[in-house]
């Protein structure tokens, strides 16, 4: 069995120069930074996209920062320096933000959660072509995967 970790973030950032930071999340360890004045008017909150991490906004971070924003960029669960439970552990499908999510969930517990159909049918798909295309779209990973946008979206 795969073996999860959290890897120790260096107390600064080699690639923004702002320090690292770790926040808690359902037991697991988040790392962020934050540019810009405490007291900023607007916030905005860098998400990085799949195989990186927040250093990937460096330069967009401190920019907004120097033009008066807070802004926020956080390393995904699974992703850069935070945690990574093996996604088929326990502790990883605890964590699974599909959780009670979709209409064909069975427990009573997770019905909290605003749920849906799992499959959207008859949606019309663009391609990068310019065509287009109709499937049923599955919003459910399909490895049943902890790493998703339902989980990265309650962090």
């Amino acid at each position: 069995a795969a073996e999860g970790y959290t890897p120790t973030p260096p107390p600064v950032s080699p690639a923004s120069a702002l320090p690292n930071n770790i926040y808690t999340w359902r037991g697991q360890q988040i790392r962020y930074q934050v540019a810009g004045p405490v007291d900023a008017k607007q916030t905005a909150v860098l998400v990085h996209g799949l195989f990186v991490n927040a250093d990937q906004w460096r330069f967009t971070l401190k920019g907004l920062g120097d033009k008066g924003y807070r802004v926020y960029a956080l390393d995904l669960l699974g992703c850069g320096w935070s945690s990574k439970p093996p996604r088929d552990s326990p502790e990883a499908k605890l964590l699974n933000g599909e959780n009670g999510r979709f209409d064909d969930c069975t427990e009573p517990a997770m019905w909290a959660k605003t749920r849906g159909p799992a499959i959207l049918p008859n949606i019309q798909l663009g391609t990068s072509s310019g065509g287009s295309r109709v499937a049923d779209v599955d919003l459910r990973h399909p490895l049943g995967s902890p790493y998703n946008f339902y989980t990265w979206s309650e962090q």
